[in-house]
């Protein structure tokens, strides 16, 4: 593995939620040696973002034109060092694909609640955070705030808040990885 690790975040269809916490972690990460990728559960290969997904990451100074969707493949999860997933249903379909994943793979606000449990230092590699999460994630129940709602089909206000929500646990993410921020 080159650099400090890889990040994969999962949503349903690849083109709203998983985009979105993508570019945001990406952007929250800058140049550093961790890589961020994206796909979708039941995804359809190639696809854009939604319209909304676009207008909410501009708002952002964000551009997503180059953005394809990519169905999630087995692979995808071996290769990652820490799986963040929409909601609790995506989480169990990255560990029904491959049971091994279920250490590494959390939803976003699941990581965003266990870095505020056990806060530590920076992260030295991806892969040291994620066993940061699964030590942690005894301390705290799952609870269904631990999904972002699927935005897809909602008005703007609905993407808004998506994005908001998204984006607060990716600043927690990042932080945790020693993003200069």
């Amino acid at each position: 593995m080159a650099g400090l690790g890889r990040i994969l975040v999962v949503c349903a269809a690849n083109r709203a939620r998983s985009p979105i916490a993508h570019l945001l972690l990406q952007r929250a990460l800058g140049t550093s040696a961790v890589r961020v990728d994206s796909a979708g559960t039941h995804a359809t290969p190639e696809t854009p973002v939604t319209r909304s997904t676009r207008l909410v990451l501009e708002a952002r100074g964000i551009d997503a034109d180059a953005f394809a969707s990519r169905r999630l493949t087995a692979e995808l999860i071996d290769d990652a060092d820490l799986i963040l997933c929409a909601e609790r249903a995506n989480r169990s379909d990255v560990v029904r694909l491959v049971a091994r994943a279920h250490r590494k793979t959390f939803t976003l606000t699941q990581a965003e609640r266990l870095l505020g449990v056990a806060p530590a230092p920076p992260a030295e590699t991806v892969a040291d955070l994620a066993m940061r999460l699964a030590a942690a994630r005894g301390i705290l129940p799952q609870d269904p705030d631990d999904d972002v709602p699927d935005p897809v089909g909602g008005d703007a206000g609905v993407y808004a808040r998506a994005a908001e929500r998204i984006d607060r646990a990716v600043w927690s993410i990042a932080h945790a990885l020693g993003a200069a921020i």
